[in-house]
């Protein structure tokens, strides 16, 4: 296998296991640690292999079922031996157990095939509690050997991720085929069921082998089991037999005294183990789109933590949009931008002509000069005031304050709703509330530096794009000039006596202007509203976004659970898509 695809596989088996192990810390997550366990043992031991174009054979039979229904028995009914410990003890066998023919080379797992199990270095009992395998030779000709090695494993007792459950997962993974015990008085327990529901989802062939029944109680315990118990399954590759009480001398001697039994079990694996590669292939096929179809369900262990991690980024999110809201809203609304009124100033002045022209303006500065003395008196009895602005700074201060403050608040209210919100509240007592601070110190240098930059560029402009255009400047002071003459000329044609002259025309010139000054004023106030426009969007750019932004991935950095977590969960579905895609025939 290129080293490219070692390392996929490891990292998809390891993804799913750690999530295996986190859901472990959760009480009320435990249960979606075996179908995760599972998960990883598929990508291992099923997929791993078949990726890496490793021989077909030896196919494995892995012979699962509850407590006290005889595995063991079957599992010697297999090997036409009774090689293997059949105890009534229930839960005697305590890790998975295999059995090879002893003429043909011990198999040898590739690396990362059964995962965290290691083989026993010499032959010991099956109750050895230990992440152990061990395999022994079967000195007997049992021809099923020849192509099959057979797994006795661990009992189905509880579904829990935990104890010995995790080797028989881990086997099952690896099998090619399962048979699956189930007792006459037990054919029905809740836990063996959803180990059978669950290699059945992964489209592992089955062979039902129900037992301890006597003879002419088979056909109805089988009939009622197809009912009662496959038929509440996924339909899959199922077979179902069954091995009766069996006499002493034929539990002594299977191969022999009991082949009425044997002989249409191993008939059973000469079927399917008739195309080795073919057998082999599906099962990885097969079990890589289970394991894309069924993510979703795989990855809701961390529903609570993908929950969490949602209602922590709609939390900063908020605290950005208030930010934002109270800047423009306390302080833009109200911004004088005096710069822009100065820029004003200098445009009216440009709209004078320049040389002789100046003789003509002075004169008509001359002639406006009651207009303005009267304008100014008007304005100082009836103006309103001005209303002094909130300084921007305070404002800026007390949004990211109250930012901080809603945080807490928040992480203070639900930290023992999730261990997020008590990381949060626990990070306050620390320096979590300084490194905030120092997120937007940093921000406001550079909103400072780029405002201060974008004001002065955007109120010269009023007047530098009339400079770099002579022909439109020269335009607009002929057309000033011309509405000055008009004014005035207007006035005087109307006729009047010297007096009325007097009055009237320093006030048709004085209009003349103030529509200029507000036609200007118009025009600067516009560019205003877009300078206010263009400064949220800095405060936004070198404050609130990047500040956000740290806040978000907080959780999931420093080598948190959340930032494993994170990990994991985006890269198994494209790892999935991955997968499926490489085992397609």
């Amino acid at each position: 296998m290129p080293e490219s695809d070692r390392l996929f596989i490891a990292t998809l088996a390891e993804d799913f296991g750690w999530l295996e192990r986190h859901a472990l810390k959760r009480p009320d997550r435990a249960e979606g640690a075996v179908p995760l366990r599972f998960a990883a043992a598929l990508v291992r031991n099923a997929a791993g292999p078949t990726l890496a174009g490793e021989p077909p054979t030896p196919l494995h039979i892995a012979v699962v079922g509850g407590a006290g229904t005889g595995k063991s028995t079957v599992a010697n009914l297999l090997v036409g031996s009774s090689i293997a410990e059949a105890n009534p003890q229930a839960g005697y066998t305590r890790h998975p157990v295999a059995y090879r023919h002893a003429s043909t080379p011990a198999w040898q797992p590739s690396d990362g095939v059964l995962g965290p199990l290691t083989r026993m270095a010499q032959p010991g009992p099956s109750n050895i509690d230990e992440d152990v395998y061990q395999i022994r030779p079967v000195p007997a000709d049992a021809g099923l050997l020849d192509r099959f090695i057979v797994w006795d494993c661990p009992d189905m007792t509880t579904w829990a991720a935990a104890g010995y459950a995790p080797r028989l997962l881990e086997v099952a993974g690896l099998a090619d085929v399962i048979v699956y015990v189930a007792s006459d008085e037990r054919y029905n327990d809740a836990a063996p069921t959803r180990y059978l529901k669950l290699f059945l989802d992964a489209g592992k062939p089955i062979v039902v082998v129900l037992t301890k029944m006597k003879p002419d109680q088979s056909e109805p315990l089988i009939a009622h089991f197809k009912k009662e118990v496959l038929g509440h399954l996924p339909r899959g590759r199922v077979t179902v037999l069954a091995v009766p009480f069996l006499t002493a001398e034929e539990l002594e001697d299977p191969a022999t005294r009991a082949t009425r039994y044997r002989i249409p079990l191993i008939n059973q694996f000469a079927v399917l183990g008739e195309d080795a590669g073919l057998l082999r292939r599906q099962s990885a096929g097969v079990a890589a789109k289970h394991l894309r179809q069924h993510s979703d369900a795989l990855l809701s262990v961390a529903r609570d933590d993908v929950a969490a991690l949602e209602d922590w980024r709609r939390l900063v999110e908020r605290g950005r949009s208030e930010f934002l809201d109270r800047y423009r809203r306390e302080y833009l609304t109200g911004a004088k931008f005096h710069r822009f009124d100065e820029a004003l100033v200098k445009l009216v002045e440009m709209l004078d002509f320049p040389g002789v022209g100046k003789f003509l303006s002075s004169a008509l500065f001359v002639v406006r000069t009651p207009y303005r003395l009267v304008k100014g008196l008007l304005g100082n009895m009836f103006g309103t005031p001005a209303v002094a602005s909130i300084p921007e700074q305070p404002v800026l201060e007390d949004g990211f304050q109250a930012w901080s403050d809603q945080i807490r608040a928040t992480a203070l209210t639900a930290e023992k709703q999730h261990e997020l919100w008590a990381r949060v509240a626990q990070a306050f007592e620390s320096d979590f509330g300084k490194q905030m601070h120092e997120h937007f110190r940093t921000g406001m240098a550079a909103f400072q530096g780029s405002q201060r930059a974008e004001i002065d560029a955007t109120a010269r402009a009023i007047y530098e794009d009339l400079e770099q255009s002579p022909g439109t400047l020269n335009a607009l002071r002929g057309s000033k000039f011309a509405l000055d003459v008009a004014a005035i000329a207007g006035t005087v044609a109307m006729g009047g006596t010297p007096v009325q002259d007097l009055v009237l025309v320093p006030l048709a010139a004085g209009i003349s202007h103030q529509l200029v000054e507000w036609l200007g004023a118009g025009y600067v106030e516009l560019q205003k509203e877009k300078a206010r426009t263009r400064q949220q969007e800095l405060i936004a750019r070198h404050i609130a976004d990047p500040l956000a932004s740290w806040l978000t991935q907080w959780p999931a950095t420093g080598g948190t659970e959340f930032e494993r977590l994170q990990l994991a969960l985006n890269r198994i579905p494209p790892s999935l898509d991955r997968l499926v895609e490489a085992l397609q025939p």
